[in-house]
């Protein structure tokens, strides 16, 4: 009978103690629940992103072409990794910074984005900070090899400001709907291009526009600044030597230190629907100085075959002022105006140095998607530089011609 009681007595602790264990399970839950929202929130507010590229690229010829490519086998021209990373202030506020490594500069990081994003409403958003100059296309992508179809992008058309592709701006953009199957955005920026070994440029304005329907993509851009150069720097030197020596050109002379107008600017559209992808660019440089104003352009067209893009690019690239920087009159240590010979050597010096060029490229290529956010590249490219110097960094080969090849594995993550 006591056993019984007994039994009867511990009914009520076992049901209390079930009742607390099914509590404390409910509270875990809850606690999981709140933990993962704070996870969901925090991601939410700060992201991360990155992309690498891993290639190798050689030149059919010693001379040296575009940046130390020769017919040495370079695995550090074309090899370069970035993160990306944006922290949500709120949901219309946001700091963006990109920080790259190059192989081409030692992989010393540099922060090539740093702005503060915020939503004014009504399809306005303003930035402050570093920004890429919007001077190309694919202009925010310049660093992303996989979001190119190219190893590289036709050195002839995003070569010419590579140097420069940074600023520190004001930038506003208007995102609208034209109709209900076109959208557009409109843009303007004001600021400073400085932190490069040979010029600045100072009040920069940019203006931007470019509409698209999902497959079809238009664009036009204009921007002018003030390019002074370095005091100190190789065109200082030569824009010196040039100033001593010419007394009569049919353009402006520039100084270390002075100020010369310089203009941007170029048309683009292009065309994928999944299958055909097909891209046209034209640019021009002008500068009120000794520097070349300079047109180029590409056109390039490819075609999917499942995981498969073979590409074909033909580029060109000209200056278009070279007799205005002939010299008319040279002055001699004497004082004297030199002759006729003197003054050819002169101009001989102006269309070796003062960059006079002309260069065209056709290049065929091949995309393989390997997996998502993986693509192998592989291109081939003939270049004909002709009698000028063209992309090359000391001079073109005898016959102006080189072959290059580069391969490329492109990643995102």
């Amino acid at each position: 009978m006591a056993m019984k009681y007994l039994t009867y007595a511990a009914i009520p602790l076992m049901a209390a103690s079930l009742s607390t264990q099914a509590v404390t399970v409910d509270q875990l839950s809850s606690q999981v629940q709140k933990l993962n929202q704070r996870i969901a929130a925090a991601d939410q507010r700060f992201r991360v992103n990155g992309f690498a590229s891993f290639g190798m690229v050689q030149s059919s010829e010693p001379e040296s072409y575009h940046r130390g490519i020769t017919d040495d086998v370079n695995f550090r021209r074309y090899t370069k990794a970035g993160i990306q990373m944006t922290f949500n202030l709120d949901s219309d506020t946001a700091v963006i910074t990109q920080l790259v490594s190059k192989g081409e500069n030692d992989f010393e990081t540099k922060a090539e984005w740093m702005y503060l994003k915020h939503n004014l409403g009504n399809g306005f958003t303003g930035k402050i900070g570093r920004l890429r100059k919007p001077n190309y296309l694919l202009s925010e992508y310049f660093d992303v090899g996989y979001a190119m179809p190219w190893t590289q992008a036709p050195v002839e058309v995003y070569g010419v400001l590579e140097s420069s592709a940074n600023f520190e701006a004001l930038d506003l953009s208007y995102d609208f709907d034209l109709t209900d199957d076109w959208s557009a955005m409109a843009q303007v920026q004001y600021g400073r291009a400085a932190g490069g070994t040979e010029t600045t440029s100072d009040n920069l304005v940019a203006l931007n526009y470019s509409m698209t329907n999902g497959e079809l993509t238009l664009r036009a851009g204009y921007s002018r600044a003030d390019v002074a150069i370095i005091a100190g720097s190789d065109t200082a030197t030569l824009a010196g030597t040039l100033d001593s020596l010419v007394a009569n050109t049919n353009l402006s002379s520039q100084k270390a230190g002075s100020s010369v107008e310089g203009a941007f600017g170029g048309l683009a559209a292009m065309y994928d629907d999944g299958t055909i992808l097909a891209i046209a660019e034209y640019t021009f440089l002008t500068v009120d100085s000794y520097f070349a104003d300079q047109d180029g352009y590409y056109a390039m067209g490819g075609y999917r075959i499942g995981q498969w893009m073979p590409y074909l690019t033909y580029a060109f690239e000209e200056t278009t002022d070279n007799s205005d920087r002939l010299a008319t009159s040279v002055i001699t240590s004497g004082g004297a105006v030199a002759d006729a010979t003197l003054i050819a050597t002169v101009n001989g010096t102006f269309a070796a140095v003062a960059l006079d060029n002309e260069q065209t490229r056709t290049s065929l290529g091949v995309r393989y998607d390997l997996k998502p956010g993986v693509t192998i590249k592989a291109q081939y490219d003939m270049v004909d530089a002709g009698d000028y110097a063209g992309e090359f960094d000391a001079g073109a080969p005898t016959d102006g011609k080189a072959n290059v090849l580069s391969i490329t594995i492109d990643t995102v993550f």
